[in-house]
């Protein structure tokens, strides 16, 4: 039995599958494609100041991973959840290159309720609907806030930020919505790549999938890179990381 289908064996007490497109069948052939840091460290030097969006910061373990791999960069956080939020803003209160934005990101400016889910990195904008995935119980919520809210271009706007490196979207169902927002900075093409969570099955109501954020990044110019991190649910791909890239973007 291949370490994949002994891996899988357990994972499928819990309605879960790793399935071959990642890291198993890498590991199995030897060779392991780029991760999406590596493309960006093809196309920018460590000690470029490049600027960079981490919408859905959570915890801020992508926010340290980008500290690692482009040191002067200016990273602009957005995490909705005030007890996540405060810590990030305690944590990287002396670093004036980091700025911790509470709110969440959507396609409108003002005020909305969130959910706040068992698994409070499940917390979302939209109403949990049941999947049969394990998943289900991280998504059931407990209670609900009202957050403030804002957009891309306004924020671009306010801050009279003239480009985005790296967009980094996790933001449970509504990454699609935080790219309606971003329209008027898409079309003018001032963001390089998004990274983006993406869905194949509504883990939420009315959650847009994968194929709508492909087809909208398509009308302004963005293709897909490859993807990360595929999981799977009763044997079905239930979500993914996806990069996209500016399509006249060479590297």
């Amino acid at each position: 039995m291949s370490i994949k289908h002994r891996i899988n064996k357990y994972l499928r007490k819990f309605n879960v599958e790793l399935h071959g497109l990642g890291y198993l069948q890498s590991l199995a052939k030897s060779d392991f494609k780029n991760s999406e840091k590596d493309i960006f460290l093809k196309v920018y030097n460590q000690d470029d100041t490049i600027c960079i969006f981490d919408v859905g910061a959570n915890k801020g373990l992508m926010i340290d991973e980008y500290i690692k791999s482009f040191p002067n960069a200016l990273i602009h956080a957005f995490e909705p959840f005030p007890g996540y939020g405060n810590r990030l803003k305690d944590k990287y209160v002396n670093n004036k290159r980091i700025n911790i934005n509470i709110c969440g990101v959507s396609n409108f400016q003002g005020q909305e309720m969130l959910n706040v889910n068992h698994s409070i990195d499940t917390s979302s904008l939209l109403t949990s609907v049941n999947t049969g995935l394990n998943s289900d119980k991280q998504v059931k919520t407990v209670d609900r806030i009202s957050i403030d809210m804002n957009t891309i271009d306004h924020y671009m706007s306010q801050l009279h930020i003239k480009h985005i490196h790296i967009l980094k979207l996790d933001i449970q169902g509504s990454e699609l919505n935080a790219l309606i927002g971003a329209q008027k900075t898409l079309l003018a093409k001032k963001i390089d790549f998004i990274f983006t969570e993406a869905y194949f099955i509504q883990q939420y109501q009315n959650q847009p999938l994968f194929h709508q954020i492909v087809d909208l990044l398509l009308k302004y110019g963005y293709v897909l890179q490859d993807i990360y991190n595929p999981i799977y649910g009763n044997s079905k791909l239930a979500w993914c990381d996806a990069l996209f890239v500016r399509s006249d973007l060479k590297f």
